[in-house]
């Protein structure tokens, strides 16, 4: 297929770069709204922002069926859940699953609700070597862990008077590309979206040789496990979201996953078998796949009964949840597999 020579693998890089940059932690995901919306101004893509602020690119006639493309853009983070005066240290609860150790030496960026931001790292108490011996037996978790702000107070500041309980908290990405790796933290699922934008120019460029309508959903709440309870009427749904690496699976960085079942059940066996039949005669890397404990934002949509059929693919992506790592051959399958089932 001739459109899947137009790929440039290290164009969709950029495109994750930028968005892995844009803090986007599930509940606090104006920014990357704004840039998505912008991108699509500028583009000339016809683009609408759900009420929860999920934002939806449109292409091809409207009036006839297609396929619904899903990827969400908000990432894992942290809520503020006290700030104590004495110590001058911020204590977080999670947003999303992983555990304190995968963040043990993060730098962090608290963003309070009146718009001001402060950086912070995410420490054990008493966190000095020379000082405290008993760092080595330590169990990091939450309750022994919190964040050191970089805030100089004046006489009679106190820490409460900057940052407050509800006060969100982003990770920094830590974005590296070398040799053909992407590694970066929210490749979960920023990787996927970054394929997305990329692909919109290519779609928008060859938008007349649509025969249905195809969308791109850009989920602001999937960390949280709000997938997509609706999809428009008569439209299949591809959730792309990242292919779990690791364990019995066996899925690669350097192919896209086709995911047969995850924690939710079986996805659609045809519309399955469409993709695997379309990686092959176009000679694209993948590998079938099933996640044991994964949940997509398909999820919902088979939990409600639609009337829909589902699938799951994704780029192979190692660490899930921690500093996550793909390829840019993993990048470059998943976006060649959504455009020959686009224009295939």
């Amino acid at each position: 297929m001739k459109l899947l020579s137009e790929i440039k693998g290290d164009k969709i890089v950029e495109s994750i770069e930028k968005l892995v940059k844009i803090p986007s932690p599930t509940g606090f995901t104006g920014k990357v709204k704004d840039f998505l919306v912008k991108n699509a101004g500028k583009k000339g893509i016809p683009c609408t922002v759900t009420k929860k602020g999920a934002v939806i690119y449109s292409f091809g006639p409207q009036d006839k069926p297609g396929t619904f493309f899903a990827a969400h853009v908000d990432a894992l983070g942290a809520i503020v859940t006290s700030v104590d005066d004495d110590s001058e240290r911020v204590k977080i609860t999670t947003i999303g699953g992983y555990p304190a150790l995968y963040i043990i030496g993060e730098i962090c960026t608290i963003h309070t609700r009146k718009g001001k931001e402060y950086i912070s790292t995410f420490l054990p108490e008493n966190p000095a070597v020379h000082v405290n011996s008993r760092l080595k037996e330590m169990v990091p978790d939450f309750d022994n862990c919190s964040l050191r702000v970089d805030l100089t107070l004046k006489k009679g500041e106190k820490l409460s008077d900057f940052i407050s309980v509800g006060d969100f908290v982003s990770l920094d990405c830590g974005f590296r590309y070398v040799d053909g790796y992407v590694n970066s933290r929210h490749l979960d699922d920023k990787a996927s979206a970054g394929i997305f934008v990329y692909l919109a120019d290519i779609i928008k460029k060859n938008e007349s040789e649509l025969k249905g309508r195809i969308s791109f959903f850009f989920n602001v709440t999937e960390e949280t496990g709000q997938g997509i309870a609706a999809t428009p009427q008569g439209d299949d749904l591809i959730v792309v979201d990242m292919g779990v690496v690791g364990g019995d699976t066996a899925g690669s960085e350097k192919c896209v996953s086709i995911c047969a079942k995850d924690s939710s059940g079986p996805y659609n066996y045809d519309l399955t078998n469409e993709l695997i039949d379309l990686a092959e005669k176009n000679k694209i890397a993948y590998k079938t796949d099933v996640f044991p404990f994964y949940g997509s934002d398909g999820s919902a949509l088979l939990r409600s009964c639609s009337d829909t059929r589902v699938a799951l693919i994704g780029q192979g992506v190692n660490a899930s949840h921690g500093y996550e790592r793909t390829h840019v051959e993993g990048l470059t399958a998943t976006a060649s597999l959504i455009l020959a089932y686009i224009f295939g």
